[in-house]
């Protein structure tokens, strides 16, 4: 799917390696010369630079799908690892959780840590300190940093963060994994092909900018738009002049100051002629502004921003603008009557630049809105039907939607059942099909039992619980609303009463 049409390169050196070894180590797209010499000597240098070793070799497949054929997953761990010094590569080469490898923190002074994916706590890799030629040996192999702080491993989609102290030296590094994820694009599909533009909102790491990427690649390749993307920190197309071929034939845009993304976002439009635009990240009313004049443009635009909720963003003067904005409005004495409202409401002030809004919950959990309605609805006081798209194998496109109440949707996190649980179960599969596991599987991969057993019971003792009909999004608004909320009326004697009246006041 991700990678379909890719072979390795002809007359590569590597290609006899990978013949005998009948694994793929120089990977380019077919057909693309140009690309296939670049990507050629950059995998030579990165394999004389680093011997993995048979055995991890046989792990990096570079292409990988799943019996259902719903999630395919790329990385390129062993070109990150050689950025690391040998006594901190050697314990994740070998480590039963490499597949969930999150990122490696170097701190100055502190012990060498890995993070992976539904762990908590990190873990240290070797007992000695991060020392000042660690550092100095990890920024030497990078290269160097860009305004932001950021760089990255030219080809893939890792990229290194640098924290410096007042004199501008770097004393930590932050080397996040990049994989490039295809499967996703089924969840939302047919809101993609609309036309209409599409933004993306969730959490920090709930996997955003992995769907955009491929909504790029689809875009691009089988429907053969002109998709442009304006790529400000290299997260979509990966660090260097040639992009990834996770995008496939989308043309991306480097921004070389983050604080001018807006401008090359017009620029794009002005010079390159797009049909389709993706920006990454949007965060300043400046690129809310460029998001609407595009949009006014007739051009789809596919962005993603942080937030949890589609009310994160109505209660944000910053990117309200991309939802339409709300404005105070005043209405007469008879409009207020008629309505049965306060004299002062507030509407939705214009069409929205973005008509569809898709809350990522989780890899396997969307919730879709027509935020003209839902907008509305909102600021009325009302809740919106919204609509829940779930992955589920036994359906015929592997995709569950049902329309909900926005108030009923559950949270994947704590209100779903084993089978939904937000560590995505097709993900899972695939990292374990290509790492595999050293010894024991079960022993390897004992910590996802862990998380799905303590997901189980939480789940049961809610079911148990007195508020087991409650979903999380109604008990957060009555936590919210404080300690002097009164009990259901239901259950509410004649001193309850009073009690409840007084705190009213």
């Amino acid at each position: 799917m991700l990678l379909r049409g890719l072979s390795s390169c002809p007359g590569c050196p590597a290609r006899s390696v990978a013949v005998r070894n009948r694994v793929s180590v120089c990977v380019v797209p077919a057909g693309n010369a140009r690309r296939a010499s670049a990507a050629c000597q950059y995998q030579n240098q990165r394999t004389q630079a680093l011997d993995i070793g048979q055995e991890y070799a046989d792990e990096l497949q570079p292409e990988l799908e799943t019996d259902d054929g719903t999630v395919v997953v790329q990385d390129d761990l062993a070109e990150l690892l050689t950025l690391l010094p040998e006594d901190i590569r050697e314990p994740l080469v070998n480590h039963p959780q490499r597949a969930s490898l999150v990122e490696v923190v170097l701190d100055l002074g502190r012990q060498p840590e890995a993070r992976f994916e539904g762990i908590p706590a990190g873990e240290y890799l070797r007992q000695q300190e991060v020392t000042a030629a660690d550092l100095e040996a990890a920024v030497a192999a990078v290269g160097e940093f860009g305004a932001d702080n950021r760089a990255g491993v030219p080809g893939t989609l890792h990229r290194i963060s640098a924290i410096r102290n007042r004199r501008g030296a770097i004393i930590g590094l932050t080397c996040r994994v990049g994989r490039a994820v295809s499967g996703h694009i089924a969840m939302l599909k047919d809101l993609v092909e609309s036309g209409h533009s599409v933004l993306l909102l969730g959490r920090p790491g709930v996997g955003k900018t992995t769907v955009i990427r491929e909504i790029c690649r689809t875009l691009a390749d089988e429907y053969r738009k002109r998709v442009v993307i304006v790529d400000t920190s290299n997260e979509i197309g990966g660090d260097g002049d040639v992009p990834h071929p996770a995008i496939g034939g989308a043309r991306r845009m480097q921004v070389a100051d983050a604080l001018q993304q807006h401008a090359v976002m017009i620029e794009a439009v002005e010079n390159h002629m797009p049909q389709v635009v993706v920006v990454d990240e949007i965060g300043t009313e400046a690129e809310a502004l460029a998001c609407r004049t595009i949009a006014e443009r007739g051009v789809q635009l596919i962005g993603t921003a942080h937030g949890c909720l589609l009310e994160n963003l109505i209660k944000n003067p910053t990117l309200a603008d991309l939802v339409g904005g709300v404005a105070a409005v005043t209405l007469g004495d008879e409009e207020a009557r008629a309505r049965g409202t306060q004299k002062t409401i507030l509407e939705r002030k214009a069409p929205p630049t973005f008509p569809i809004v898709v809350e990522i919950r989780a890899r396997n959990f969307y919730v879709a809105h027509w935020v003209e309605d839902s907008v509305d609805q909102l600021l009325l006081g009302r809740m919106p039907v919204v609509q829940v798209r779930e992955r589920d194998a036994s359906q015929p496109l592997g995709l569950r939607i049902s329309e909900l109440p926005y108030d009923q949707v559950p949270d994947p996190e704590r209100t779903a059942d084993l089978a939904r649980n937000s560590w995505d179960d097709d993900y899972e599969a695939a990292l374990r099909d290509m790492h595999g596991s050293a010894g024991n599987p079960s022993d390897s991969w004992a910590w996802a039992e862990k998380i799905r057993a303590r997901g189980k019971d939480a789940a049961l003792a809610s079911a148990q619980g007195p508020g087991a009909s409650r979903s999380f999004f109604i008990a957060s608004r009555s936590a919210a609303a404080g300690p002097n909320v009164p009990p259901p009326p239901s259950s509410v004697g004649a001193s309850g009463k009073k009690a409840a009246k007084k705190g009213r006041r």
